[in-house]
């Protein structure tokens, strides 16, 4: 999908341990041996993504790569789905959680995953966007814990310590874990709860060796998948964790929507795909198939699974 095309590659230099320049040589490397025409840059915020994909149709490129983390990806995806173009989404993973290119089944090394775009597939991804801004999530917006956990693993953790300062997070945060009065909101459906975290998934499925982990979350139905979990207390809460991490079977809540509302009492940390987005109240809608992105050639919808 890469091979003879004008090519706006994104990278932050901040994503991932520090392998920058590594990063670029091998994207480099890849499009050059695609006959790709480049024009390559490197972000000072995740502002400079977004205005830089909005503008790429108009600006002549065919597709926007990302070399990054999830944030910087989604702060491209936000540009795209801003201008409306179609223009397709390439991912050269960069980050810690890489969530995205996991998704889409695109491998982590840099030079990989370049080779694998070249011979890639273009899928259709729902966006989720926070009702009355253009601030969208490709993944997952969180309210609660998950939220804390991706305040406490700081980009200084992430470069030392990889995906373990998640886990480090994860467990500084779930001691102590205390319940909120939660208002849920699903398509006008009003339910209350008593609970610590909601979470909302777009794209969470993804092979990791031999197993999928997360939940089995379809990114091209039109549909939230949210999750409640409302067991305080250290060992409660890190079962709630890993059962949602396992997958959806056994997490105390879980519903689908196209319009999801959350707010709490008192207010829950919000973060979209890993960034810090304030707190509740959470407003979120589905945009159905507004994301054009390049997945790996294997890549197969649910759908095409299930026929």
């Amino acid at each position: 999908m890469l091979t003879a095309r004008r090519v706006l590659v994104i990278i932050n230099p901040a994503s991932g341990r520090g392998r920058v320049e590594v990063v670029e040589e091998a994207v480099r490397t890849g499009l050059e041996r695609l006959g790709a025409e480049i024009a390559m840059y490197r972000t000072r915020t995740d502002r400079d993504a977004t205005e830089w994909a909005a503008a790429a149709a108009e600006d002549g490129f065919d597709v926007v790569l990302v070399a990054g983390g999830d944030g910087t990806v989604t702060a491209a995806a936000r540009g795209l789905v801003r201008a409306g173009t179609g223009l397709p989404l390439g991912v050269v993973p960069a980050g810690t959680g890489n969530g995205l290119a996991r998704v889409l089944h695109l491998p982590i090394d840099p030079a990989r995953a370049v080779s694998a775009l070249g011979r890639g597939t273009l899928v259709r991804l729902d966006v989720m966007r926070r009702v009355g801004t253009d601030e969208v999530a490709l993944i997952f917006f969180g309210a609660g814990l998950d939220a804390e956990i991706n305040r406490d693993a700081d980009r200084d953790a992430k470069a030392r310590f990889g995906f373990l300062a998640y886990l480090g997070a994860g467990v500084r945060n779930l001691w102590g874990r205390r319940n909120h009065r939660v208002q849920l909101e699903l398509d006008g459906d009003v339910e209350q709860f008593v609970a610590h975290t909601v979470s909302l998934f777009n794209a969470a499925s993804f092979p990791l060796g031999a197993m999928r982990v997360g939940p089995d979350v379809d990114p091209h139905d039109g549909l939230l998948d949210v999750a409640v979990l409302r067991n305080p207390g250290f060992l409660r809460a890190l079962g709630a964790v890993l059962r949602l991490v396992g997958g959806p079977r056994g997490v105390g809540v879980l519903r689908r929507a196209r319009h999801v509302r959350v707010s709490a009492d008192p207010p829950l940390l919000v973060h979209a795909d890993g960034d810090m987005a304030g707190a509740t109240p959470l407003e979120v809608e589905v945009l159905p198939g507004a994301l054009t992105a390049i997945a790996a050639r294997d890549y197969r919808r649910e759908a095409d699974d299930a026929s």
